[in-house]
């Protein structure tokens, strides 16, 4: 079974904007509730070091540059779970496929993928490999970081397709003979 990933526009693009997207969620609800910016993704450095996690409330460097390599591996990681279950979904489903099915298909897919890797996160693994969101966020910020992390799964492929619908009617406007006014 061969599989149509391209892994740069299916996997590593969409990876890396879900883990912007849901660390700015990160920065703005620890904002919110009056603690530093960088300590939710800075606490994810207790997997390298778990005897500092507390220090992540003022986190030096280090915890800093490691929670966000961490975050975004995963993100990544995420990012490709999705891209190739939706190419083994379209793969399996009907040959012929609109734009709008497989849009559905994109959202509804992206929507499970961050059920999973929210429950995976804090109901699978163990406690030492947990985001550590938990040690500064409290369950709706980590909620609304999820959602950050699952629009940043579709979120290139919706602009794509923005960009494609504008090149298509500009196209058919130069056609017809109109020009697009400026």
């Amino acid at each position: 079974m061969d599989l149509d990933v391209r892994p740069l526009e299916d996997v590593v693009l969409p990876g890396l904007v879900a883990g912007v997207l849901s660390t700015l969620a990160l920065g703005a609800c620890a904002r919110l509730i009056g603690k530093r910016s960088t300590a939710p993704v800075s606490a994810v450095s207790h997997w390298v070091w778990p005897q500092e996690v507390n220090q992540t409330a003022r986190p030096r460097a280090r915890h800093l540059l490691t929670g966000l390599a961490i975050h975004h591996l995963m993100s990544v990681g995420w990012a490709a779970v999705n891209a190739f279950t939706l190419a083994a979904i379209q793969e399996n489903v009907r040959p012929c496929r609109s734009s709008r099915s497989e849009r559905r298909q994109r959202f509804a897919l992206a929507t499970a993928l961050t059920v999973v890797a929210a429950f995976s996160d804090y109901v699978v693994v163990p406690k030492r490999f947990t985001p550590g969101f938990e040690f500064h966020l409290k369950v709706p910020h980590i909620a609304s970081v999820y959602v950050a992390f699952g629009a940043g799964l579709v979120a290139p492929f919706v602009v794509e397709d923005f960009c494609r619908m504008r090149r298509l009617a500009a196209g058919r406007r130069s056609a017809d003979g109109n020009t697009p006014s400026d």
